[in-house]
């Protein structure tokens, strides 16, 4: 975890993050997802990427992070192709490219049903060093769909990364598996703590999704 309670944009990031409703906490009333499952926390990333400050500063506070990564690569972010996952890594992937002046592409879920019937949408070059981009890593399974897509092309991938991470050990050890180098700007706890530090959220609700967090890697890795 890094330092975040001292990180004067990360503080930014999280207030902007409960201000504009992109996170919501309900320890007594769990929120449905899409899975079925209910949880008690709530993170509305493609929310957070229409509101101009917060899109601002969570891109410029993201690509920071990410460009000392690349350059442990010898890669310029002006270089990278940002590739989105479709269809919640698009914004993301444009956001970052954009602060960049980069190339960006994406990703479909399924071909095309007409014309060429690609799965790659953008101007596509292989050789090119390419991010894959996606809002958050639970399972990991969206960002592992474009990876192999990515990889069947004979892609150069030099990493992926999300937004935010609940910090399952099952989902990063695939990037692991894979030799890809993962980075992610936060973590759920990271979150978490630094809301309780601005008076956001109490410490029961913290122990409540921490608990849930808890149940949740437990369970992916006993599927693992």
């Amino acid at each position: 975890m890094m330092n975040t309670i001292h990180d004067e944009a990360i503080h930014g990031i999280v207030d902007l993050f409960f201000a504009d409703q992109i996170i919501k906490v309900d320890s007594s009333s769990p929120f449905l997802l899409s899975s079925g499952a209910r949880a008690p926390i709530y993170l509305d990333h493609r929310r957070a990427f229409t509101r101009p400050k917060l899109r601002q500063l969570l891109v410029k506070t993201w690509a920071v992070k990410l460009e000392s990564a690349l350059k442990e690569m010898n890669v310029r972010p002006a270089d990278v192709v940002c590739v989105g996952t479709a269809t919640a890594g698009i914004a993301p992937a444009m956001a970052l490219a954009t602060h960049w002046n980069a190339p960006f592409l994406y990703v479909r879920q399924k071909p095309k049903g007409h014309g060429l019937q690609q799965m790659v949408e953008g101007a596509f070059d292989p050789a090119a060093p390419h991010l894959v981009i996606d809002d958050m890593l639970t399972t990991g399974q969206s960002l592992l769909k474009s990876v192999e897509v990515l990889q069947h092309l004979n892609t150069r991938l030099v990493g992926a990364t999300t937004l935010t991470s609940h910090s399952l050990v099952s989902a990063h050890r695939k990037f692991q598996n894979l030799n890809l180098p993962f980075v992610n700007l936060l973590t759920t706890s990271d979150i978490l703590l630094v809301a309780q530090s601005l008076g956001l959220i109490s410490q029961a609700d913290v122990r409540t999704v921490m608990a849930w967090l808890e149940t949740l890697s437990m369970a992916n890795d006993s599927l693992d």
